[in-house]
Formats: C-alpha cells, structure tokens, sequence
C-alpha cells in the first residue's frame, strides 16, 4: 500500500503520540501552577492519604438515554458469580450460551447483534477485530465492582472514541482497594459447583508510599462439565450426559494506580487468560460424538492517564497493547489425516487522548481521538493476513442544569486495509451522528421525559471479508439506526417504603445492509442483503423497603417486548417473520433480603418462544423456559489485634431449582439444577 493510503492515519498517530508524551513528560515541572485549591483538597483526602475512592454510581433515571447499573452489592445478595448471570438480569438483553460451564457467552442489545455491542474494561473498549464478538466469560466477576449497560448515547461524555462507535456498550468497572487502618488487604476464595466444578481464587492489595497502590488478583477454573439433561425425541425422553464439556481456565490481573505529583492520576492494567476446552457440540438423534477442542492465549496491557489541567481543562490519556491466540482441533475422519488443526492471532496497538472543556457551569464539550492497528494470522493456506487502520474522532456536548439534560456527539471514522495477496477492502469513511434529551417538567418530582436518536454502524469484520473462500471483501458496513423515547422516575419515602424507580423505553431500530451468510454454488458467502426492523419497549420498575430488625429487601422487575421482523425481501418465505433466537416476550424478577442473620436472594428469568431459523414455522419453534435461582450467604467478622479485621462468609446457591430443560442454541441443553458453594475470608 503507498504512503499516502495511509497519510491520514499515520499523522494523527503521531499527533496522538506527541501529545500523550509531551503531556506526561511535562507534567510534574509545569502541571503545578494550575492545580486548583480544590483538586488540593481532593488529593489529601485521596492518594496522599494513600486511599484510592471509586468513582460514584449513574442515576439511571437521571440519563437522557436508557441505562441500568448492578453493582458488587447486588452480586452479593443475589448470588451472582459469573457475569453473564449479571447481564441477564438487565432488560433488552439476549445472552447467547452454547452451554457448560466454558461455553462461549455472547451479548445483544435489543435484537441488533452482538458486534453492535461493545465489551469496555475500565473505559477501554476490549476488541476482537476476527469475529466481533467478545466472550464475556473470560472476565472474573470477584474483581468487578460495577456493570452498567448503556443503550445510544454515552451519558458521560468524557469518554474515548471507541465508546461511541457502538449501539449499546457494556461497561464493566473493576474494584479500586479501600483500607481501612492497614498497609494491606488479602483475600481468599473457594467455589465448589456440581459437575466436577472447582474454583478458588485470591487476591492482594498493598500501598506502596504514600501515593501508589498495587492490586494482584487471580483465580483457577476448572470442571469436568458432564451434566446431564433429558432428550426429548417425539412421545419418549431419555436422560443423558453431556460429554466433551471440560474446561481448564486460569484468570489473573495485576494493576497499578498512583498519584503525580503534580495532580495528575496514572494506572496501569495487566490481563491475562488461558484457557482450555472440549466443544462439546450439537445433539441430535442422540448423537453428540464431539471431539473439537480449544485452546485460548489472550490478554492486554494498558496504561491510563488523566489529569485537570484546571477549572475549565481535564485531559485523558491511554496506551494499550491487546494479544489474543487460539487454537481449534477436530477429530474428524473427513479430513486428510483425521484431524483439523487451525491457529489464529489477533494483535492491536491502540491510543487515545480526550480532552475536556467547560466553558459554563452547565456545559461540557469533549474531543476524543483514537488511533488503532489491528491484524489476524491464520494457519490456512494462502491466508491474505489483513492489517486494518483505524481512525476514530468523536466531537460531543453535553448541557444539564437539573432540569434540562442534553447529549449530542459526531463520530467520524476512516479505515483502511491492506493484504499479503488479493484485493483488500476498499477504504472506508463515515459520520456518524447522536443526540439525547430529557426534561425534567416538575421541580419538586424526579419524573422525566426522555428521547433519544443514535445513527450507527459496524465494520466488517476479517471473517466476513476474508474467511477463506466464504469471506467477501466488497461487504459495505452494517449500518443501524436507534430511536428512543421514555420516562423516568424515582421517588424516596419515609417508612417501610423506602424508594420506588421506573424506566419505560419504546424503541425502534432499523438494520440496513445486513450481512448474512447465502449459499451460492459450492460454499457460503457473506452478502450486504439483510434488512431488519425492531421495534419493542423495556420497562424496569425497582423497589426497596425497610423492616424491624435490621430487614431492607429490594426487588426488581423487568420486561421487554421486542418485535425483530426481516424484511429483506417481501417475496421471501421468512418476509417479516421474527427473527432467529429472538423471543417476543422476555422478563426476570429478582428479589434481594438483607438481615442481620442472613442474605436470601432470588432470581427468576422468562424467556419466550423463539425460532432456531429464519422461517417461523413449527419445526423451527424453540418453546420458552422459565429459570428459578436461589441464594442464601451469611458474612461473619472478627476482630482482631491491633487495628486488623478479619472476616469470612459462605454463601450457598441453587441454580435452575425447578430443573428447568431448555436450549438458548437450538440442540446445545443447558445444565439442569445445579448447586453452588463459596467460602471466602478477608483481612
């Protein structure tokens, strides 16, 4: 590729370098004349006294566009240990599980795809430029003290520009330490689940000074995965096992947060995860000889960089470096010699800078820019080894004065490829513009009115342009359009009801060039003839009450309607039929019982009839499932010499209590009822 391909790429690479560099290289000699009195006050009471604060939770019925938040408390109470368990529990979602415990865990917001949704680690997007979709169970869940879910426009607008290049991002929020009277936290866990499953996992925390603090966390995964589940066959049912379902996973992080002394705060993120499971594949006919295996390497590193400059100026930095590998195997007498063996790298060099002014009291404007490289090596023959450019700028705004709250961004993005072999794919430019509001109509009640308008898309990803002979590099970007409009409201009593929250969303999405795989000849190619309409609501009614005796119980209900019709083609046999593996109708209620003798949680998930295939005929039908899970845990503290505590806590789950059978994949059961136990101990 000529230089000047990549002219435009290159120059904000360096731009976003030399900026990065020149700020963090200057920043103790000359950052200390414009540190404010309170950024002063802020810091003494932070990292000079060697505490790191987190950051406080959203409102969501404060934002212009929807949002929901969990947090480590509600994971707490209801028994939640794996993050898809998380998710699920929020409205609008679809979590694609092809079962066991180490299947591949998938999101989609509101029936657009899981590549319309963006997985952010700490405010830094985690990518997977091969297939656009990132498995969420590679995240440990005891490190996490917050997930939200934001759906359009991104509310806190100082953000990179990755977060507004997605319909919906998931953003999860690792925990900062906190101590109290000591140089040191340590922690320890052991999780045993049925099916063979064992899970310990630790932690460590230490201040090093005054002003910096290191984290180590690390667990261990591991299970033989043989649950069984009844196969139904016509009038006859048979109880069988599931094989080739084992997993072996080793998960660890280790993070650095300091203070400059100029003001400026700096933190550095290692992640890492290996991995090793069986596929263990479809059942059909009792037929599930499964002999594929997996094998995953990934992982990153990341620095961040954030400083206010003064009253007016913050500044955002970030350098990350992401790796992945893994490698596929199967048995299989149909290829030369008996067996398939695929291996796959994905590397990225990613950068960003975002600065932010306020030049009022109510008004805040932010430029962000991203720059990023990302290439995929393949074991095939004549593999082409893509690497892609990216270019990323968001200009956003965002006004509030606690009765108007207004939102508006424009991203632009340029790409550009380039191969060993072949024709790559043509350069790709596009803005993409977003704007959200809500109103707040009575100054004495927390009910507002919101709306909101997002015009997105998503590139291409290396499999659907270059996977061999199926891949089409003339693919055109995916391109969605969102519309929202909503109320929100909250309300705080005095007696048994302590607080009541709604949202209720009606939504309408429309997805234009879709691509989907079409039959031609003798293999399957990728094509830009999809086109979906969605239109549905979403309400989350939330409510907290306090008894006698130390009681609160919380409870939460949400439900979503979702219409996702394809109308591709009015002459087509699957023309405005639903979906695949979008049900109409879904819901969960979770109920959360603190008291000071012990912690009941309860989760129920509905899911309605879906469709397995495009054509919603009888033989495609997939019947809807109803999930019960209980939890009960009890935490003991002791006090120990000097100003050192102890404290340790058992929690025992059920899963699945009514021993529900159903598929999410159509001929992939899920485990039946399940039991769960977890010891830890902290000091």
């Amino acid at each position: 590729m000529q230089f000047k391909d990549l002219s435009g790429v290159r120059i904000g690479a360096f731009c976003l370098l030399y900026v990065f560099i020149h700020v963090f290289c200057t920043v103790d000699a000359n950052g200390q004349n414009v540190v404010s009195v309170q950024q002063k006050e802020e810091m003494a009471d932070t990292l000079a006294s060697a505490v790191v604060t987190a950051k406080a939770a959203p409102s969501p019925t404060r934002q212009s566009a929807p949002l929901q938040v969990m947090q480590q408390k509600d994971f707490a109470a209801l028994g939640v240990k794996e993050l898809h368990e998380a998710v699920k529990t929020f409205s609008g979602v679809q979590i694609k599980d092809y079962g066991g415990i180490g299947g591949v865990k998938t999101v989609s917001v509101r029936s657009l795809g899981t590549q319309h949704t963006a997985i952010s680690y700490d405010g830094v997007t985690v990518s997977n430029a091969q297939s656009g979709q990132v498995d969420i169970g590679r995240f440990n869940l005891e490190n996490v003290e917050m997930i939200t879910l934001s759906i359009g426009q991104v509310e806190d607008i100082f953000q990179t520009a990755r977060m507004y290049a997605s319909a919906g991002v998931l953003n999860i929020r690792t925990t900062r330490p906190q101590f109290n009277g000591s140089n040191t936290n340590i922690g320890a866990s052991m999780r045993v689940a049925s099916f063979g499953t064992y899970n310990p996992a630790a932690y460590w925390q230490q201040k090093l000074g005054k002003k910096w603090v290191v984290a180590v966390n690390a667990d261990w995964l591991k299970s033989d995965g043989e649950y069984p589940y009844t196969l139904k066959n016509g009038s006859t049912s048979t109880r069988e096992k599931r094989f080739n379902s084992d997993v072996n996973t080793i998960r660890a992080e280790a993070n650095l947060y300091g203070s400059l002394r100029s003001g400026g705060e700096l933190t550095f993120k290692g992640n890492w995860m290996s991995s090793q499971r069986g596929l263990p594949g479809s059942v059909i006919y009792y037929n599930q000889d499964a002999r594929e295996r997996l094998w995953d390497e990934a992982g990153f590193v990341q620095g961040q960089y954030s400083k206010r400059l003064s009253d007016k100026m913050e500044l955002k930095g970030q350098l990350k470096y992401n790796y992945a590998w893994n490698k596929y195997m199967d048995e299989d007498e149909s290829y030369h010699g008996g067996v398939r063996t695929d291996y796959f790298t994905q590397k990225e060099i990613y950068g960003s800078i975002s600065a932010k002014y306020t030049p009022a009291t109510h008004l805040g404007i932010v430029l962000s820019q991203d720059i990023f490289r990302n290439t995929l090596d393949a074991s095939y023959v004549n593999f082409v080894y893509p690497e892609r450019f990216t270019s990323l700028t968001a200009l956003a705004a965002r006004y509030d004065n606690g009765r108007i709250n207004a939102t508006a961004s424009l991203l632009s993005t340029y790409i550009t490829e380039e191969l060993r072999s072949g024709a790559a794919a043509p350069d790709r430019f596009r803005l993409s513009p977003s704007v959200s509001v809500s109103y707040k109509p009575f100054a004495g009640k927390n009910l507002r009115i919101r709306a909101s308008w997002q015009d997105i898309f998503r590139t291409p990803t290396f499999n659907d342009l270059y996977y061999e002979r199926v891949g089409n590099s003339a693919l055109k970007p995916e391109k969605a359009g969102q519309v929202n409009v909503g109320i929100t409201y909250r309300e705080a009593f005095e007696g048994v009801l302590d607080e009541i929250s709604l949202q209720a969303d009606a939504f309408y999405n429309k997805v234009e060039d879709k691509i989907v795989a079409l039959p031609t000849l003798f293999v399957w190619r990728m094509y830009n003839v999809g086109e979906v309409e969605i239109e549905g609501a979403d309400i989350n009614l939330g409510a907290s009450f306090s008894f006698g005796a130390g009681t609160r119980v919380k409870v939460q209900g949400n439900y979503s309607y979702q219409k996702a019709i394809d109308i591709t083609d009015p002459k087509g046999k699957n023309y405005k039929h639903q979906i695949p593996y979008t049900p109409l109708h879904s819901g969960n209620v979770t109920v959360s019982i603190l008291n000071r003798w012990a912690n009941l949680g309860y989760v129920m998930s509905v899911t309605g009839d879906r469709y397995a295939l495009s054509q919603n005929i009888r033989s495609n039908l997939m019947p809807g499932y109803m999930e019960h899970s209980v939890s009960v845990g009890k935490e003991f503290g002791i006090h120990g010499s000097g100003d050192r505590n102890f404290s340790w806590g058992i929690q025992v789950e059920c899963q699945n209590i009514t021993d529900e059978q159903y598929d999410v994949i159509q001929y992939y059961p899920m485990p039946g009822r399940s039991l769960r136990v977890t010891l830890k101990f902290e000091m």
